[in-house]
């Protein structure tokens, strides 16, 4: 499905939208705000890649709103933010029954608009992916 796609997106590179200043908190902190994302990719689990229904569009729906209403932690980079602000609208836009088709271009976001994406998708793969265990030390 091309929601689970666009959020997948985020989480693999750690319609178009106008951010428009945003409403969303800016003191979140770093463990709500990645839990909350956490719950994005969760809502797309088994989606078998067809048409989506409206129960699995409501429940990435309902995470991304879930996230917007988290907000993002203080210190975000501005681009990040405002891609932050991107994908949340754009997700919002989306219609309750939508099909694949309507979903193709959900991603398709100006030059300008790209790059905020993408800085808002490694600053969730910078802040909220798992820390690598540190070598044990050798003797």
């Amino acid at each position: 499905m091309k929601i689970a796609l666009l959020a997948a997106s985020l989480v693999l590179i750690g319609g178009t939208a106008t951010a428009c200043g945003g409403g969303a908190p800016t003191d979140a902190s770093k463990a709500d705000f990645c839990d909350s994302f956490t719950k994005i990719s969760e809502s797309t689990a088994g989606s078998d890649g067809g048409d989506p229904s409206k129960d699995e569009i409501k429940k990435v729906k309902d995470a991304v709103k879930d996230l917007e209403d988290t907000g993002t932690p203080e210190g975000i980079p501005d681009d990040a933010r405002e891609g932050f602000e991107i994908f949340t609208e754009a997700v919002a836009d989306i219609d309750d029954d939508a099909d694949a088709k309507d979903l193709e271009d959900l991603d398709d976001f100006s030059g300008d608009e790209e790059k905020k994406f993408e800085a808002f998708g490694e600053y969730v793969t910078k802040t909220c992916a798992p820390e690598a265990p540190e070598a044990p030390e050798t003797e």
